[in-house]
């Protein structure tokens, strides 16, 4: 989808640059089913990039692992169809996305809130 590409743009140049920190989608549209949030991590496993998908539900938390074709798919699935913002974060700053209820898609730029990347342990899965 064209509106989500300056997104995944963004989302690339930070993973080719090395200043990749995360990827928070908040803001549910149905705030009692499903994920109340979703953050997104990226590990190397067995030489190669995962994305880390963590559901952060009411009661517990889902993971899961996908490949960063998978990652780009799931994170526009979540946006179109369950959820309203995401941020994307990187070292030199910080994209926030923003769907309305017409599913028109808006951005802000706003400065980094991280000046160093998070450690690299993978959370339990």
């Amino acid at each position: 989808m064209d509106t989500m590409k300056h997104l995944f743009d963004v989302f690339k140049q930070s993973l080719k640059q090395d200043t990749f920190v995360k990827l928070t989608v908040s803001k549910p549209l149905r705030k009692k089913e499903g994920a109340q949030n979703v953050y997104v991590r990226l590990f190397i496993a067995d030489g190669k990039e995962v994305f880390q998908f963590k559901y952060r539900q009411e009661t517990d938390n889902q993971y899961q692992q996908l490949s960063l074709e998978a990652a780009i798919v799931e994170v526009e699935r979540l946006l179109m169809e369950s959820f309203r913002a995401a941020t994307l974060f990187t070292l030199q700053q910080d994209l926030l996305v923003l769907i309305s209820k017409k599913k028109l898609i808006s951005y802000r730029e706003n400065s980094p809130s991280f000046k160093n990347k998070l450690p690299e342990v993978p959370q339990e899965s």
